[in-house]
C-alpha cells in the first residue's frame, strides 16, 4: 500500500510540475508572440483583402465611365479584364464580413448596369476568359 501511495504522490508532484512549467512567463511570453504573430498576419491578410477591393471599385468606376463611349473592341477588352478581376476577388470573398460582402455586390451590381447599357449600345459581346478550357 505505501508504495502505490508513494507512485500516486509521485504522479501528483510530476503533474504539478508539469503545469506550473507550463504557466511560467516564459512560457506564457511564447504563446502571447505567437497569438500576437497571427494576429499580425490575420490583418495583413485583411489589409491586402480590402486593398484589392477598393483597387477593383475604383477600376469599375473608371470604365463604366469609359464604357459609355467605348468601342466594341475595348469593350471586349474591359469586359474580360472585369471577368478576370472578379473571378479573383469572388475566390477571397468567402471570408469577408457581411459589408464588404454587402458592398462587392453593390459593386458587381454597378458593373452590371453598366453591361447593360453598352449592349443596348453596342450589342451583345461575348467574350470567353476560361483560359484552361482544353476546347479553346
Amino acid at each position: 500500500m505505501n508504495i502505490k501511495s508513494n507512485l500516486k504522490m509521485l504522479g501528483m508532484a510530476l503533474t504539478v510540475s508539469a503545469f506550473t512549467f507550463a504557466c511560467n512567463s516564459e512560457t506564457r511570453t511564447e504563446t502571447n508572440s505567437e497569438i500576437d504573430e497571427a494576429q499580425v498576419e490575420a490583418n495583413e491578410t485583411s489589409v491586402e483583402a480590402e486593398r484589392e477591393y477598393d483597387e477593383f471599385a475604383v477600376w469599375v468606376n473608371d470604365q463604366s465611365s469609359r464604357a459609355e463611349t467605348a468601342s466594341e473592341e475595348e469593350w471586349r477588352e474591359m469586359k474580360a479584364e472585369y471577368n478576370r478581376r472578379e473571378a479573383e476577388l469572388d475566390a477571397k470573398s468567402d471570408t469577408w464580413d457581411d459589408e464588404a460582402k454587402r458592398e462587392w455586390k453593390e459593386v458587381k451590381d454597378s458593373w452590371k448596369r453598366t453591361e447593360d447599357k453598352v449592349q443596348k449600345r453596342i450589342g451583345d459581346v461575348d467574350v470567353d476568359v476560361d483560359v484552361d478550357r482544353k476546347n479553346n
